[in-house]
């Protein structure tokens, strides 16, 4: 019972002792730091360790700062040129001073700075561009795709119009005199040319059916789009589609095809220009329509005689207006009387937007001259002896009806 007390009594003063250690340990170390220090003796800092001597002199120790000479420096320009490295967008804090005068740093340094921002993209404004946030950065981009799709509409409209600016054929008239408008004296006298422009046969199952493909990769719902309407010809029938384009585009569509313009010019024998005029085409933005349903000329109104050569072509040939689909186009040109006589062959020509020339028609080149076809003279015999056979031809044929015939005709030069 007696070694049961003693045993408790041993484990009491120990846990005493464990509880109060701690305590007694940091109340030395206070009672040390209070303790007054003796004038001579060094700081605790100041000595060395155990076993060592003191530092040299009694003194701390201290960096030493020495600046780099200054063949071993250089600004960022020298060190861009000096060792051929492209400007990278560094931020002007590291390349001026507080003054504004430039640093100088050694090639590494500028190595260092180099490597950094080399990477960010070419200007300053890259170095210094901010953290993209989470809701701007989306809305830039989705702003960015929209541009570059509207974008891309524009460039195939613009496409599709050169394309169709060569889907058009011309004839042109027989030039026309105002008899009222002649009289003695004249130097210059008016005289109209019309001009015929129809559709090139097979355009209107081919151009609509292009445009409708080009674009229908644009279609899609939105509040800035509209209805951009198509009649195509697919699978042996007529087919009206609709798709949905930007209002820009549209626009565009509408306001290229109302600057075509038509343009006639007349030429002479030796290939000279006389006169040439313009007016506008007439085309709208619903070109398309046009092409498969072209209006009717109605050039003569019913029961009016056409007289030639009104319903002739330039060279001849009967232009059977009345049944003609297309645009008719009437110039009228103010020509001297000795350019007139000149006058051989015209052109017609459909100028596009910016000056775009796209289809042409022109009548044919002036067949050489008899003169100088033939030559020699077993050449010339030829012709005289075709001649004198179709004089004698005419001659027995007349002889029959009791009219006289003159001498034989020949054509060729005479010698």
């Amino acid at each position: 019972m007696r070694e049961r007390r003693r045993g408790r009594t041993i484990l009491a003063a120990l846990m005493s002792f464990a509880i109060l250690a701690p305590f007694i340990f940091l109340g030395n170390i206070f009672a040390q730091e209070d303790m007054p220090m003796d004038e001579g003796m060094p700081p605790e800092d100041m000595m060395g360790m155990p076993g060592m001597g003191a530092p040299a002199g009694g003194g701390a120790l201290t960096w030493s700062e020495q600046p780099m000479p200054e063949d071993l420096t250089m600004t960022y320009d020298e060190f861009a040129a000096r060792y051929g490295q492209p400007r990278a967008p560094i931020p002007e804090t590291f390349l001026f001073d507080a003054e504004g005068n430039p640093e100088l740093n050694t090639k590494n340094q500028w190595e260092q700075l180099q490597r950094i921002y080399a990477s960010r993209g070419v200007g300053a404004a890259a170095a210094e561009e901010a953290v993209a946030g989470k809701p701007g950065y989306g809305l830039a981009t989705r702003i960015t795709r929209e541009m570059t799709a509207k974008e891309n509409e524009l460039e195939a409209i613009n496409y599709l119009y050169q394309k169709g600016l060569d889907n058009f054929t011309f004839t042109i008239r027989y030039p026309q005199v105002t008899h009222s408008a002649i009289s003695p004296g004249m130097s210059t006298v008016p005289i109209e040319v019309g001009v015929i422009m129809k559709v090139k046969p097979g355009v209107d199952q081919r151009y609509p059916t292009l445009v409708y493909r080009k674009m229908k990769k644009f279609d899609h719902y939105g509040t800035d789009r509209q209805i951009f309407r198509i009649v195509d010809y697919e699978g042996g029938m007529w087919n009206p589609k609709e798709i949905y384009l930007w209002n820009g585009t549209v626009s565009a569509w509408n306001g290229l095809w109302p600057q075509n313009n038509i343009r006639l010019t007349l030429y002479d024998a030796a290939g000279g220009q006389i006169v040439s005029g313009t007016q506008s085409a007439g085309h709208t933005g619903g070109i398309l329509a046009n092409l498969v349903h072209p209006s009717e000329l109605n050039y003569a109104p019913m029961h009016e005689t056409i007289i030639p050569p009104q319903d002739k072509s330039f060279r001849g040939g009967n232009l059977n207006l009345p049944y003609t689909e297309g645009w008719y186009y009437n110039f009228t040109f103010n020509i001297p009387l000795a350019q007139l006589a000149g006058l051989d062959r015209a052109e017609a020509t459909l100028i596009g937007a910016g000056g775009i020339e796209g289809s042409r028609g022109a009548t044919s080149a002036p067949p050489p001259q008899l003169s100088a076809t033939y030559e020699g003279d077993a050449s010339r015999a030829s012709v005289q002896a075709g001649t004198d056979r179709a004089t004698d031809a005419a001659r027995r044929g007349v002889g029959m009806s009791g009219y006289s015939l003159g001498p034989p005709v020949y054509t060729g030069p005479v010698m």
